[in-house]
């Protein structure tokens, strides 16, 4: 057996918020991720992801954001690193605006503060931004962003600092098991990994991995576009600008904050991805759909010159729920994967699951809606 006795295989947010909330808990561990830590192919990669409250009309989800945003103002405190930006989100309606409006009677029914702004209140209050068009806007202070990469760098180090090891370039190919659970893990040069408990949380690469389990996920290509405002860039700073997320237009847009940047983002499901390691830069046509929608809405973005682009691979499950559960049959392997973007948000609180579910101790939640027995799967053989 190794020195450690939890294996966490993927290096991602989830995997380190895993290992880190496990080293809390005592326990020395070893993360191995395929690429760096982390995978700048993984959305993880990405220097600040959403974090918003809204979830539509699913209080559910909207419950869970709350109890990750308590963790990680707690884990701000203990580290004093800035890691969740609360700028807020805007939503902004357009048609009936049926999503919106859900949204804000969740946030309202769960007494979390939430303005409904109409056309006068949005110009008046966000005056770079064009709501013609727009039936009203849904703002919610509690939202914001994580910055994902150093988020992930930060409980890397942490694992380590407690007596764990966090190893990028290895990269897993094959699970060892026998009937009483897993063996070991091997990687693409033939070292064999042993521990006692193993968690998995590869991402993009689960349904690679672990592909005689038979999970039946998708990943999909989510691509970014990185910009500089040409004037005003103040007006873009987190401190006037929120995040403004139109789900009828599938696009989100974030303010400026690296390296005078503004980043646009795809919200809506990308094309499936069957190489996610080889896919790293968006389609001239995504741009194009970028220029078109900061046309529309701000004046000031009109024409930009600098730019980059970057693509990211969410896993999905099929009822859009993530995954998180024993591995079938292996007493001694756990799995945390179809996050659909959305890891970055709950991270602290499924490394928290995690740690108590690895630990044998009862989780703070009811996980009954992320067991792998709800799906069907469908083992290779």
């Amino acid at each position: 057996m190794g020195f450690c006795d939890v294996i966490v295989v993927g290096g991602g947010i989830i995997g380190t918020a895993s290992a880190h909330f496990l080293s809390k808990r005592g326990h020395k561990v070893q993360i191995l991720e395929q690429a760096a830590i982390p995978n700048p192919l993984g959305s993880s990669g990405d220097h600040a992801q959403a974090f918003p409250l809204t979830h539509g009309k699913d209080t559910f989800y909207t419950d869970l954001a709350v109890k990750a945003q308590a963790l990680w103002r707690d884990l701000q405190h203990d580290t004093h690193q800035e890691l969740l930006l609360q700028n807020g989100v805007l939503e902004l309606a357009t048609g009936d605006g049926a999503y919106e409006e859900s949204c804000f009677q969740a946030l309202t029914d769960l007494k979390l503060p939430v303005q409904k702004l109409n056309q006068a209140q949005l110009r008046e209050r966000y005056r770079m931004l064009r709501v013609r068009g727009f039936k009203f806007g849904v703002f919610h202070q509690g939202g914001g962003m994580v910055w994902v990469k150093k988020a992930a760098e930060l409980f890397a180090k942490a694992t380590e600092k407690s007596g764990g090891r966090a190893e990028g370039g290895v990269r897993i190919v094959k699970v060892l098991k026998d009937k009483t659970g897993i063996q070991g893990v091997q990687d693409s040069k033939g070292k064999v990994w042993r521990s006692q408990n193993y968690v998995f949380a590869p991402g993009a690469w689960t349904r690679e991995l672990l592909a005689d389990v038979g999970l039946p996920l998708t990943v999909t290509k989510q691509e970014c576009l990185y910009l500089r405002p040409p004037c005003n860039q103040g007006r873009y700073r987190p401190a006037h600008f929120p995040i403004i997320s139109i789900r009828s237009k599938g696009m989100q847009c974030f303010p400026v904050h690296i390296h005078g940047f503004m980043k646009v983002s795809h919200m809506r499901k990308g094309v499936l991805s069957r190489s996610p390691g080889t896919e790293a830069v968006p389609d001239k046509d995504f741009e194009k759909k970028c220029r078109g929608f900061l046309k529309d809405l701000f004046q000031d973005l009109s024409n930009f010159a600098d730019l980059e682009g970057r693509v990211a691979h969410f896993t999905r499950t099929p009822d859009g729920d993530f995954i998180l559960d024993r591995l079938p049959g292996l007493a001694n392997g756990w799995l945390a994967t179809g996050f659909s973007g959305a890891a970055c948000t709950f991270a602290p609180l499924v490394g928290q699951l995690v740690s108590q579910l690895v630990s044998g101790e009862k989780p703070v939640l009811n996980l009954h809606r992320f067991r792998i027995g709800r799906l069907r799967l469908r083992p290779k053989r």
